[in-house]
């Protein structure tokens, strides 16, 4: 008689107990899942929705200042070492006393005895060396970037040659009187410096208040 009546229950009560049945399934399920990924986190493994950092994230601390190189001044040597004096560079008509006239004088005269050594002022390149009975022995020196220097009325160009490199302060010549639009000056070495073609006064480079 009992048993019947169980039947009888679980007959009338069939849906719901399928149902309650496949709620603590799902919950079991779900409890399950759960589970694992706490395990996961747990273990170091990262979360599927941790953000990623990209080089873009990182911090940039306004203190630390990246330094850029800085050029440093150019700075000649003097051309020609124990001087007895120096003639000023001129844009304006001075008179030339070998000449008998007036002319512009761009360059630096750089009175000295016969003889003296003349060095290179900076680093470069021998650019040419040439000799001519008016003007006498020149050697021009490329110093790149434009920057140029000429060395008038020289003894001779055997200390050099053409594509050669020079250091600054190599003996390149010696002072003459071989410039004749000059020789009435004396034995002197006439210098002159060059910016992309055009002459610039040579006192730019040269620290002539220690002469």
């Amino acid at each position: 008689m009992k048993e019947n009546r169980i039947l009888d229950f679980l007959k009338r009560n069939a849906s719901y107990i399928v149902l309650s049945l496949c709620i603590i399934a799902v919950a079991l399920s779900i409890t399950l899942m759960l589970t694992k990924r706490s395990d996961a986190v747990s273990d170091g493994n990262p979360s599927i929705n941790a953000p990623v950092q990209t080089p873009s994230d990182s911090v940039i601390n306004p203190d630390d200042t990246i330094e850029q190189p800085v050029d440093a001044p150019i700075e000649f040597v003097m051309p020609v070492q124990t001087v007895i004096s120096i003639g000023d560079y001129s844009e304006t008509l001075v008179f030339n006393s070998t000449l008998g006239r007036f002319s512009t004088h761009k360059g630096l005269d750089f009175f000295a005895e016969e003889g003296t050594s003349v060095v290179a002022v900076l680093d470069g390149t021998v650019q040419s060396v040439e000799t001519t009975l008016l003007t006498g022995t020149t050697i021009t020196i490329d110093h790149g970037n434009g920057l140029k220097t000429v060395y008038n009325s020289l003894a001779d160009g055997e200390n050099v040659s053409v594509g050669q490199k020079v250091t600054k302060g190599q003996v390149i010549g010696e002072v003459s009187v071989s410039n004749r639009q000059e020789s009435s000056s004396g034995a002197h070495l006439h210098f002159e410096v060059l910016e992309d073609g055009v002459n610039i006064d040579p006192s730019k480079y040269l620290a002539l208040d220690e002469k």
